[in-house]
């Protein structure tokens, strides 16, 4: 079980969710295939496109970069808690490659392989066994494909390792699979930017004995503020429902599976480092905080506190 630690589960939320999200995905039975694209990989759902006014960006190859570092309240991964005490450092990183990259009229978008590590060392050496370093709770390698459809969509298929260098835990195998929609051209500043996402367990667990299948349904409505100055401000809401489709929440061999697992809802605060030369890369400092309720079983393992806050904070770079 990949917990450090967690009521009935919040039935209610998770109802009142699953309708919000249904009535953000209908516009896909809508969309237009007449609008040209936007280069898949370029923004991340949910982000601000650079404005047409702006000079091209140096890196003009089919090679891209980015890293970045977070400094977090507390880690918790799909509701399930982490470490919630003292210093906990993230760093991440990642290249991407154009291996074909569409035309303006195609119906498929650029398709790119992916890359990256994320990573969380942790002051406290959560559930270091002695046989590495403590204070190097997590190591993931993730890698896999994205492409951009139909003019609106990008899909993504992935393989992750999570590994736990202080001995903590067995890798964890993972598959997953997933979609997000770009609606700005449909709603404009109330585009919402749905998601879904799909994991399947392939050796080892997150948490319980059986491997399991989760299932993610996000949003993140966002609007900038400042929009012609140096540093334009963007303010973002993502919301998250995340669910057990099939033993992923188990708790314990033959143990309660809720379906609900928890909700996060929080704010995102973000604005680019513009005093740094964009031959440098495009940067950006942001600020978040979270809300999260948690099902009864993720409530237990985390010390029986079914609501938590957790604050971020951090910088990022993409070249």
């Amino acid at each position: 079980m990949r917990s450090s630690c967690p009521e009935s589960a919040r039935r209610g939320i998770a109802s009142a969710f699953l309708v919000l999200i249904s009535a953000i995905l209908a516009p896909l039975a809508v969309a237009r295939a007449d609008t040209a694209p936007a280069p898949a990989g370029s923004v991340e759902p949910g982000s601000t496109p650079q404005e047409a006014e702006e000079p091209p960006a140096p890196n003009k190859g089919r090679l891209a970069f980015s890293f970045g570092m977070d400094f977090t309240t507390a880690y918790f991964f799909r509701g399930i808690l982490q470490e919630r005490d003292g210093f906990l450092w993230q760093p991440y990183g990642g290249v991407g490659v154009t291996l074909y990259e569409a035309g303006e009229d195609d119906f498929v978008g650029n398709l790119v392989f992916n890359v990256g590590s994320w990573n969380s060392i942790q002051s406290k050496q959560t559930l270091a066994s002695g046989t590495g370093p403590g204070n190097w709770y997590e190591s993931d390698v993730i890698t896999g494909f994205s492409l951009g459809l139909a003019k609106y969509l990008t899909g993504n298929v992935s393989y992750i390792a999570y590994t736990y260098p202080n001995g903590s835990f067995p890798t964890v195998q993972e598959l997953d699979a997933g979609l997000a929609f770009n609606d700005s051209d449909f709603l404009g500043p109330f585009a919402l930017q749905p998601s879904m996402t799909w994991a399947f367990e392939v050796d080892n667990t997150a948490f319980g004995s059986n491997e399991g299948i989760y299932l993610q349904l996000g949003a993140k409505p966002s609007v900038v503020l400042f929009e012609e100055k140096e540093y334009p401000l963007t303010l973002a809401l993502p919301l998250t429902l995340g669910l057990s489709v099939s033993d992923y929440y188990e708790e314990g061999p033959g143990g309660d599976n809720d379906t609900f697992g928890y909700f996060d809802g929080g704010i995102v605060a973000s604005v680019p480092l513009a005093f740094i030369p964009s031959d440098y890369g495009a940067w950006s400092a942001s600020a978040s905080f979270d809300v999260l309720a948690l099902s009864g079983t993720l409530a237990r393992a985390n010390r029986g506190d079914g609501t938590f806050f957790v604050g971020k904070g951090g910088v990022a770079m993409a070249y």
